[in-house]
């Protein structure tokens, strides 16, 4: 689109029934008058076209002929149009320098749900720019642009969002609006109550008889109460005498999380490095990774002689900080920007991992962990994830069946 100095600039704004042709009619009368296209946005919302044109001219003379033109089309067809002055300070792209997009997700987005969320906007003098419905069926999820003149970070934003998210049955993710939004390449999860939907060092902790005690430590570790390392070890000393054999067979019957094997399945069919990263045991991540073709799986190495845990922990213990350094090392050897990283996880060993990563979820998490991520899932659903990205429900039902014939999806 060609670019003027100093144009007289126009905006005309167009709602009609849709139909083919309106905007080729249009621009008739643009080309005849030499006026140019220097931005235009369209769209079809319920069977009602939307459609606004800014012109540019540097013969100003020939803008009540060019309306007169207009004006006659609109009428002979039963067309809305206005032809409105333009100024260049008032495009939207000069007035908001932030943006970010806000995923709403929930059983129902009611009109309520809507208008305290607009208020919350109004009040920070943060605009909507756009609105998108992603889906509507077994789950309402709305995508929603907003822009500020002032610098309000994701942080801030969700700050601001917490009451709200009390009030109502919703999942929010906000995220800056930048071009690695919808092109991130890697994703990292953590393992127990994460991708698995059990803990299981505490499953462990039944089958040698302290489970009460196991669950009593995770719990405390998870919610940030007492170190991870400590903790970890201390846990680990009760599990001394358990065989190989109990441990494989623990392993068949771990549940996976609902929506992990057909998110795994989409974005493998996407071109994603998929790995996980866990607190947990190595023993249990590598048989999750050969299962579902993994790229990646990091965990706890247990001491195992004669077939049976001693009760140690060889080599580096992977807390907190080596999760996130974890994820760190894989996006660099992959060549990827941490802004195109997901990292997913639920504990308070998660944490930093989260916060390095351009799309931190914190899924069905322990509050301490909600206020670090900049996305939250309180559903056991993984797949609900894809709408984060930026996928709407009718690609997600497309990819579900196109991803079933991706090589790596025979497990």
């Amino acid at each position: 689109m060609q670019e003027y100095e100093d144009p007289c600039q126009i905006h005309v704004q167009i709602s009609s029934a849709d139909r083919p042709g309106i905007l080729a009619e249009a621009l008739k009368s643009v080309v005849s008058f030499d006026w140019d296209v220097l931005d235009i946005k369209q769209f079809v919302f319920n069977g009602l076209l939307n459609l606004s044109l800014l012109l540019g001219s540097k013969k100003p003379n020939s803008i009540l002929k060019l309306q007169a033109a207009l004006d006659k089309w609109s009428i002979e067809n039963g067309i809305s149009l206005q032809v409105l002055p333009w100024e260049k300070g008032l495009r939207p792209e000069a007035r908001y320098k932030y943006r970010s997009v806000v995923t709403l997700l929930g059983p129902n987005l009611s009109s309520e749900v809507f208008l305290h969320l607009t208020q919350i906007f109004s009040s920070r003098d943060i605009n909507i720019l756009r609105i998108e419905q992603l889906d509507y069926s077994d789950h309402h999820v709305i995508e929603v642009v907003i822009g500020s003149k002032e610098d309000h970070s994701t942080v801030d934003i969700l700050n601001a969002l917490v009451k709200f998210k009390e009030k109502f049955t919703v999942d929010i993710a906000v995220q800056e609006d930048t071009m690695f939004r919808r092109n991130k390449r890697l994703i990292v999860f953590d393992a127990d109550m994460t991708f698995l939907q059990c803990e299981i060092i505490d499953e462990l902790g039944k089958i040698a008889g302290v489970g009460s005690r196991m669950r009593e430590i995770t719990h405390r570790a998870m919610s940030g109460e007492l170190d991870f390392k400590l903790a970890l070890c201390e846990r680990v000393k009760l599990l001394k005498g358990l065989s190989v054999s109990q441990l494989e067979e623990l392993y068949e019957r771990i549940p996976i999380t609902h929506g992990a094997e057909d998110l795994v399945r989409i974005l493998q069919y996407l071109g994603y490095r998929i790995g996980i990263v866990s607190g947990g045991f190595q023993f249990f991540i590598d048989r999750i990774k050969n299962n579902y073709k993994l790229d990646y799986g990091i965990s706890n190495q247990l001491e195992i002689i004669d077939d049976k845990l001693t009760g140690r922990v060889v080599g580096d213990v992977v807390d907190a900080r080596a999760k996130e350094q974890a994820l760190i090392s894989i996006a660099k050897q992959e060549g990827f920007s941490l802004k195109q990283v997901v990292a997913v996880g639920d504990g308070a060993n998660d944490i930093h991992m989260l916060a390095r990563a351009g799309l931190g979820i914190a899924f069905n998490a322990k509050s301490i962990v909600q206020r670090h991520a900049n996305a939250g899932i309180n559903q056991s659903n993984l797949e609900l994830i894809l709408y984060f990205l930026g996928i709407n429900g009718k690609e997600v039902q497309e990819l579900r069946e196109v991803s079933k014939s991706n090589p790596k999806s025979d497990w």
